[in-house]
């Protein structure tokens, strides 16, 4: 499928990794320290208002939902629902925020590419520049931080990076199912809310009816409405106008955005490698979502036992 840099497609995957960067830090703010929300608590949160306000479009939406391979479905679930956020919850009630804002979003790009290029996607010599500095800069920060740290750290960490896979699988299964962004975030917030509700409400305790109202208040309009359904829409927005590795590169610019939030939030500071980390990723997403200089797809199309003109296609 034929994919153009369109402006909007831009913007979507601007606001998406902003939002989601941001996030990192909330969420972050929210599993730390002593009294503190459990990762079913941040997933309830993200996806309940979400799966209640967009209900009327996963009626209008079932149909066409019902089309699409149990498999896809799966992987939009896993990848962009509950079992998501479950994961990075646990990864950052004990990695920091300019970690997980490397490991996190960070490798997205490159698990995406990957899976891309097994596909048959081509990938030209820019856009592999450009994510070889994407992993530069997700080892800038991560390597220290494994070299001096272990045990708990060691686990966040694998955390962060087993959800930066199911992310990956998110995006790919967007691409090929070809439902809407609206459709999409509906579709995840209700079956996050079906498959995790019983089990938060029968047989864990909620923290929310214990922790101030202003801090569940935070919580819920920046996990249920930020990125339980701008994010989700506006990174579904990005992969339909630019494709799934060039919108998934944009991921890159959330560890910007995670530590301006931890400095913000938590007081953390970034060191030197991070910052350098982040100008990295920075430049790395410039050249990933480049258009110019990559390789094409000709084949020809014939019609009636004759060659017409050829059909030029640039790798998504």
């Amino acid at each position: 499928m034929t994919t153009t840099l369109s402006p909007l497609g831009i913007a979507a995957g601007l606001a998406a990794s902003t939002i989601w960067g941001g996030a990192i830090a909330v969420t972050r703010l929210g599993v730390s320290g002593e009294a503190s929300f459990g990762p079913a608590d941040i997933a309830m949160l993200r996806f309940a208002v979400p799966a209640l306000l967009l209900l009327p479009v996963l009626r209008r939406a079932w149909p066409r939902l019902r089309q699409v391979s149990p498999w896809l479905l799966a992987l939009l679930l896993g990848g962009g629902g509950a079992p998501f956020v479950l994961i990075v919850g646990s990864g950052l009630s004990v990695a920091g925020t300019a970690e997980a804002g490397a490991l996190l979003p960070g490798t997205v790009p490159l698990c995406v590419a990957l899976v891309s290029a097994l596909m048959g996607e081509r990938i030209s010599s820019t856009r592999v520049a450009g994510l070889a500095m994407i992993a530069l800069a997700v080892a800038t920060v991560v390597l220290p931080a494994i070299a001096v740290g272990g045990g708990a750290p060691s686990l966040g960490h694998l955390l962060l990076l087993l959800a930066a896979l199911l992310a990956a699988g998110y995006t790919i299964a967007l691409r090929r199912s070809g439902i809407g962004p609206w459709e999409a975030a509906a579709f995840v917030s209700a079956g996050s809310v079906a498959g995790l509700g019983p089990f938060y409400l029968l047989t864990m305790e909620p923290a929310v009816l214990a922790m101030p109202l202003h801090d569940v208040a935070v919580q819920a309009v920046f996990q249920g409405i930020a990125s339980g359904i701008l994010a989700p829409v506006a990174f579904a927005a990005a992969v339909q106008r630019l494709g799934a590795s060039k919108a998934a590169a944009f991921g890159s610019l959330s560890p910007g955005a995670a530590c301006l939030g931890g400095f913000a939030l938590l007081g953390e500071m970034p060191d030197g490698l991070a910052l350098v980390a982040v100008l990295i990723s920075c430049i790395g997403v410039a050249l990933a979502t480049r258009t110019s200089g990559a390789p094409l797809r000709i084949w020809p199309a014939t019609q009636g036992g004759r060659t017409r003109k050829c059909q030029v296609e640039q790798g998504a």
